[in-house]
């Protein structure tokens, strides 16, 4: 029985120790190799664990997705005036659309 709780200890332990790891992966971090190698190689020092832990909780950066640039509210609801002048939008349809894309920035 000592050798099992002392698996469970090791497991906990571990994960503890890895814990900005996990974190990076699970959010999908860009930097997530990094921020392994940080904790695997310096994480001891605590310092290195705590910097590796904040680093893990910062927002990565956005992805470009088929060399497609993110693209800005102003360019979303431009090319929702576009629509509307073209007769594809009606107002409302137009007013609706606009507040979600304010909504969601």
């Amino acid at each position: 029985m000592d050798a099992i709780g002392g698996l469970i200890i090791l497991a906990i332990l571990l994960a503890i120790y890895f814990l900005p790891t996990i974190v990076a992966s699970n959010r999908g971090h860009q930097s997530a190799v990094a921020i392994f190698f940080l904790n695997l190689l310096l994480g001891w020092t605590l310092l290195g664990w705590v910097v590796a832990f904040v680093w893990s909780f910062t927002n990565p950066t956005q992805v470009v997705v088929n060399n497609q640039t993110p693209k800005s509210v102003a360019d979303e609801i431009q090319k929702l005036a576009a629509l509307k002048e073209q007769g594809l939008l009606t107002e409302d349809e137009f007013s609706k659309k606009k507040q979600q894309i304010l909504e969601n920035a």
